[in-house]
Formats: structure tokens, C-alpha cells, sequence
């Protein structure tokens, strides 16, 4: 037994499992984070990139070496892409040279295997490998086209073929699709013994305090085998513990680095308004369980699409792409929509072009111009719900940017206004995420305030040392950027392994 940040009542117990590092969340990040931690490392392949800069220094670095021990800092600078993380720049414009500009050329990677480098990692998931890719509507279309999807050493393409599925140009493919590719590629690539589903993690706290400082070796640390048996010391940082959600047996493991890739779903943003909560049987905050109450209005009400039966419309508030998703389902079903949101000015977003997605912008051009020439549906921009009731019907109480108060009587209401990460498991005083984030004084939010990282190392700021944080935590939330935060976490866990470690355990 060993005393838990000092207290005396508080202790690790003799049976607690120590892994090098732990990774929260099984999703594309910790898969990712989890092939080059096994020792998968990438080397550049020596093709030449549209951008000539990047290929002379690419060039001019010791580019025999892998990019696991190269300078990131140096390789990533003047690069510009659609993340605020350089090094998920320069591993997106190496995996995905010219995706921006519509090209569809070879990366620049090739990735070779070294097992005996391989660092003791568990990944740890609520459901299969996979993380949310597992719960969504498999029959949706994915934003990203499928070469953006996938992982290292398992093109999308290929696994498509292998399955049964000709191999075509990039496309958008359905959820169900990504899903299944992501279940392939733990068993496909051999990582299996790495990954633990089914588990729920209830506490990840520091091992000695919240003092640690890099470098520091507790002389009180837990004792460890390092990767080649050597019995090298290893001081123990963090203790992470949780349970199994088949027998509830509780687990503990120590380790020296805590990896946060719990993505950005797991908790739904309220409008904070009465009766919000009040009516779950026709109030939802999830998409899914939306489109589900849907279908089974059309089948209590016949007739819907043949236009001989009507029912009151259904409210959908949001602007993002799950509220478009929202009212695409609804117009399916040819039902009436009643659709609030707060923006002024309405614009497709920047990232999805009109002619990959002209379901979207088909949504915001609704948006903008109010409904006018879009039988039922009505838009109410810059419109606030004030209240939600079910008395004599399903009410929503909504107020105008003048003031004026509407009383909509409505079937159904989807309320989807993002998501946020569930960080209860951290210290009390990081759990809200907000004093974690870039901007403390805000609160957290995965695309306009992240977790604020070290670019270069994704080690979280202002936390105790030996924390990473990736993936939409740090702002990365389309899959092809997630690849930088595993290159820039996993660079930093082998140079400080190295550092540790003896001579002839290098």
C-alpha cells in the first residue's frame, strides 16, 4: 500500500495495475495514439508536397529518422490548415497533401513497425472501440469523405474492398460504415491487448499531489518493468480508476501519463428554460432519439405524406449541422417545422462545399430566407424559448428580438445546441473544464475554447505534469487532424522515456 496524494486515509492497493500510460476514451484518438504508441512509427516517404517549403525541410532535417524523434516545431513552421494545432497541421498536410484544394494525391507517411519500442498502454472505452462513431445513426452520411476517416496502416479504400464493397474515389460514406471500420482496425492491426471496453472511469487524480514538476521522480514511486524487462524504476504519477459495467468490479491503475481523449458528446448543452426537462416523452436533446420519436409520429398519424392529415409542427432550435440534420429528417416525414435560432446572419459552413453537401447549404438557404417558398417550415432567427409546457397540449413559449411573446402549439421539440465533454473524473477543481480551457474566463467549449495544450506536446496547461489532452479537447474535431495530437503526445512520452531510462534500455 502507498499514501494517495499524501493522505493518510487514502491509498493504492497492492493490486493496482501499472501501465505506462492510460488513455480515457477508445475513440479515433486513443486508436490512433494507441498504433504509434505500439511502436508503429511514421517516417516521411521522400515524395515532394504541393508545398515546397515543407518539402526542403522535410528535406533538410534528418528525414531518415522517424518523425517520432524529429523537431515538430521546426517541420510545422509556416504551415496554416483548418486546426489551431501546428503539429495536427503538418500531420494532416502529410497524410492529406492538397485535401483543401479538392486534390486526392499519396501521403507522405509510410509507417514501420518496431515492437520493441512499444510503451504499456491500455485505452480505456464506455463501448466498443470506436467511442461515439458506435452510437450514432449508421444510416447518415458522414461530413468528412472516407479517406479523411481513416487511421494509419489500414487505408479506408481497401478495408471498403475487403469487405465486400468495390473500391471508388473519396466519397462521403454512412456512420455505419466508419463504425465498423473502426472495430476492424483494433483487431486488424494487432492492438487488441491494448484496449479494455466496457468500462466507465470514475477518477483520475495525481499521485503525490498537484506539485509535480517535470522530470521530478517521487522516491516514494511505485516500481515498475520497464518495456525490456529491466527493471528500471518508474515513478508512478497518476492513478486512474473506474469499474466494469458487466460485474461493476471496480479497477485501479497507476501510471506516469494520463492521456484525456474523451472526445466532445458525452453531455447535451440546456436552454436552462422551464420545463425543459419536464417533458422527456416530446422534449429531446439528442439527435437520435429525435429521428426515433419521428418515426413513430408518422405511424400514429397516417396519411402525413399523402397530405390528407395533419399534425401540430415539430420545433427543432439550433443552428449547427445536428439541428440541419434535424430538420432534413423532419421534411423526409413531410412534417410541418417550427425552427428557432440565434444567429442574425446565417452562413453555410466554411469547411463543407456546395457540392459535396448541398443538403446542408440547402438548410441554411431555408434559414436565411425565413421559409419564404418552403412550405411548412417557418424560421424564427435571433427567437428565444422561454418556456416549455404541456398543459392543454405541447406548448413553446418563444420571444422575438423586439420583445413580442409567441405561444407555438408543437408535436414534438428537438433542443440541439452542441455538446460538451464529461470531465467529472478530474481533481474538483479541474471537473467544470473551464480553468482548463484557452480562455478560463469562458466556458469550456470543444470548438471555440478548447483545453488549452502545449502545441508541441499536448501536455495540458496548468495541470500537474504527465496529462495530455487530444482529439476535440484540444480543438481537433474532424478525425484527419487527430493524427497531430498522437504524433505530438506520443514524441513527448518517448523522449521522456528515453530520458529515463539506462543507456541499454534505449
Amino acid at each position: 500500500m502507498r499514501d494517495l496524494n499524501g493522505c493518510a486515509h487514502s491509498t493504492i492497493s497492492s493490486d493496482a495495475i501499472y501501465k505506462e500510460v492510460v488513455v480515457v476514451g477508445n475513440g479515433p484518438s486513443g486508436l490512433g495514439l494507441s498504433y504509434m504508441l505500439a511502436g508503429n512509427w511514421p517516417y516521411y516517404n521522400n515524395l515532394a508536397h504541393p508545398d515546397e517549403m515543407l518539402t526542403a525541410r522535410l528535406h533538410s532535417s534528418r528525414h531518415t529518422r522517424s518523425l517520432i524523434h524529429q523537431d515538430l516545431k521546426f517541420l510545422s513552421q509556416g504551415l496554416e490548415g483548418r486546426s489551431n494545432n501546428p503539429v495536427s497541421v503538418l500531420v494532416d498536410c502529410l497524410t492529406h497533401p492538397g485535401a483543401d484544394a479538392g486534390l486526392d494525391t499519396p501521403q507522405l507517411l509510410r509507417w514501420r513497425p518496431h515492437a520493441d519500442k512499444a510503451v504499456d498502454h491500455i485505452v480505456l472505452g464506455k463501448g466498443p472501440p470506436g467511442g461515439a462513431w458506435q452510437a450514432m445513426d449508421g444510416n447518415v452520411l458522414t461530413i468528412s469523405l472516407n479517406s479523411w476517416m481513416e487511421l494509419p496502416g489500414l487505408e479506408f479504400r481497401r478495408w471498403e474492398a475487403r469487405n465486400g464493397s468495390p473500391v471508388t474515389s473519396t466519397r462521403r460514406v454512412p456512420v455505419a460504415s466508419v463504425a465498423a471500420y473502426y472495430r476492424d482496425y483494433v483487431r486488424l492491426m494487432r492492438l487488441s491487448k491494448y484496449f479494455r471496453s466496457g468500462v466507465v472511469v470514475t477518477s483520475v487524480r495525481p499521485i503525490g499531489g498537484l506539485a509535480s514538476q517535470p522530470g521530478e521522480i517521487d522516491s516514494e514511486a511505485e516500481t515498475a518493468t520497464c518495456h525490456c524487462h529491466c527493471h528500471c524504476h518508474m515513478s508512478a504519477r497518476w492513478a486512474v480508476e473506474g469499474y466494469d459495467t458487466v460485474t461493476n468490479a471496480p479497477f485501479l491503475y497507476v501510471c506516469r501519463s494520463v492521456v484525456l481523449a474523451t472526445g466532445s458528446t458525452d453531455l447535451h448543452n440546456f436552454l436552462n428554460v422551464p420545463g425543459e426537462l419536464s417533458h422527456p416523452s416530446w422534449v429531446f436533446h439528442d439527435l437520435a432519439d429525435f429521428e426515433k420519436a419521428l418515426i413513430e409520429l408518422v405511424k400514429e398519424n397516417p396519411g402525413i405524406k399523402e397530405g390528407y392529415r395533419t399534425v401540430d409542427p415539430v420545433c427543432i432550435v439550433g443552428a449547427g449541422l445536428s439541428a440541419a440534420d434535424a430538420v432534413l429528417s423532419s421534411r423526409f416525414h413531410s412534417l410541418p417545422i417550427i425552427h428557432i435560432f440565434r444567429r442574425a446572419e446565417v452562413s453555410p459552413e466554411r469547411t463543407l462545399p456546395e457540392n459535396m453537401y448541398p443538403e446542408y447549404h440547402k438548410v441554411h438557404q431555408m434559414m436565411r430566407s425565413g421559409g419564404e417558398g418552403y412550405p411548412e417550415y417557418s424560421a424564427f432567427p435571433q427567437h428565444k424559448v422561454v418556456d416549455i409546457s404541456a398543459g392543454d397540449g405541447k406548448k413553446v413559449t418563444t420571444v422575438s428580438p423586439s420583445g413580442l411573446q409567441v405561444v407555438h402549439q408543437v408535436s414534438l421539440m428537438a433542443v440541439l445546441i452542441g455538446s460538451r465533454p464529461d470531465l467529472s473524473f478530474l481533481p474538483p477543481e479541474f471537473q467544470d473544464g473551464q480553468t482548463l480551457a484557452v480562455d478560463p474566463e469562458r466556458t469550456l467549449d470543444c470548438r471555440s475554447n478548447p483545453i488549452s495544450v502545449d502545441p508541441w506536446s499536448h501536455s495540458v496547461s496548468g495541470a500537474p505534469v504527465g496529462l495530455y489532452a487530444m482529439g476535440p479537447l484540444s480543438g481537433d474535431n474532424f478525425v484527419r487532424f487527430l493524427l497531430g495530437g498522437a504524433l505530438a503526445i506520443a514524441s513527448d512520452i518517448y523522449s521522456e522515456r528515453k530520458e529515463l531510462s539506462p543507456p541499454h534500455c534505449i
